[in-house]
C-alpha cells in the first residue's frame, strides 16, 4: 500500500491537477496566464537569486531528462569512477547554487516591503516547496552515492512505466525515505506549477513579441 500510494496514486493525481491547471489557464485567456513581475520593485537580490536558480535548475533538469531518455548511454558514459565522481560533484555544486538562489528569492520576497505587498500565498508556497525539493536532492546526493547511475538504471524505468499507464513500482520499491520524498515533492511541484508565477515554464509567451506596446501605471 505504501508503494502504491506514493509511487502510483500521488503521481497520477498530480499530473491530473497539472493538466486541469493548464486547461483552466488556457480557457481563461492570455492575460490570465501572465505572471506578474516584481522586478520593478527590487532588482539586485532578484538578479543574484534568479541567475543562480535558473542556471542551476536548467542544467539539473537537463541531466534528469537525459537520464530518463537515454539511460543506457548515460550509464555507459559515466561507467568510469573519475567521470562519475566529477558528474556527482558537478550535480551537488549545482544543487548548492539552486539552494542559494531559492533562499535569496525567498528572503527577498519576505523582507522587501514592495515585493511582499505584491505577493500572494502561491508565491511563497512555490518558493518553500522548491527549497524543500532542493534540500531533499542535496540530502540524497550527500547520503547515497552514485545517484545519477541508479536514477538512470531504476527511476527512468519507473517513470516510463507511469507514462505507458503500466506502473511498475518494483523499480522504486525499497528506496530510502528521502528519495521517496524527493520524488513525491517533484510531482507536487508539477501539480501546482500552472497556478504560480512559474507558469511561464508551461506557457511560452510567443505572442508577447507581436503584441502592441503596453503602458504600466503605478498608483501610490
Amino acid at each position: 500500500m505504501y508503494n502504491t500510494f506514493f509511487y502510483i496514486i500521488i503521481p497520477y493525481l498530480c499530473v491530473a491537477v497539472f493538466i486541469t491547471g493548464i486547461v483552466y489557464g488556457i480557457t481563461r485567456g492570455r492575460l490570465a496566464i501572465s505572471a506578474p513581475a516584481t522586478g520593478f520593485f527590487e532588482k539586485r537580490k532578484l538578479f543574484w537569486g534568479i541567475t543562480a536558480w535558473h542556471y542551476a535548475i536548467v542544467i539539473i533538469l537537463t541531466g534528469h531528462l537525459l537520464g530518463f531518455l537515454f539511460p543506457k548511454a548515460v550509464m555507459n558514459i559515466l561507467s568510469g569512477y573519475k567521470i562519475m565522481f566529477a558528474a556527482e560533484a558537478l550535480a551537488f555544486g549545482l544543487g548548492l547554487a539552486a539552494f542559494l538562489g531559492t533562499v535569496i528569492l525567498l528572503f527577498r520576497r519576505i523582507t522587501e516591503k514592495t515585493v511582499s505587498k505584491n505577493s500572494n500565498f502561491a508565491d511563497y508556497f512555490i518558493l518553500i516547496i522548491l527549497l524543500i525539493q532542493v534540500i531533499l536532492g542535496l540530502s540524497t546526493a550527500a547520503n547515497y552515492r552514485w545517484g545519477i547511475n541508479w536514477y538512470a538504471s531504476h527511476m527512468s524505468g519507473y517513470l516510463k512505466s507511469l507514462i505507458t499507464f503500466a506502473p511498475d513500482v518494483s523499480y522504486a520499491a525499497g528506496m530510502p525515505g528521502v528519495v521517496t520524498a524527493h520524488i513525491v515533492t517533484g510531482f507536487l511541484i508539477l501539480a501546482v506549477l500552472p497556478f504560480t508565477r512559474l507558469m511561464h515554464l508551461v506557457f511560452v509567451p510567443v505572442g508577447y513579441f507581436f503584441r502592441k506596446p503596453q503602458q504600466i501605471i503605478f498608483h501610490k
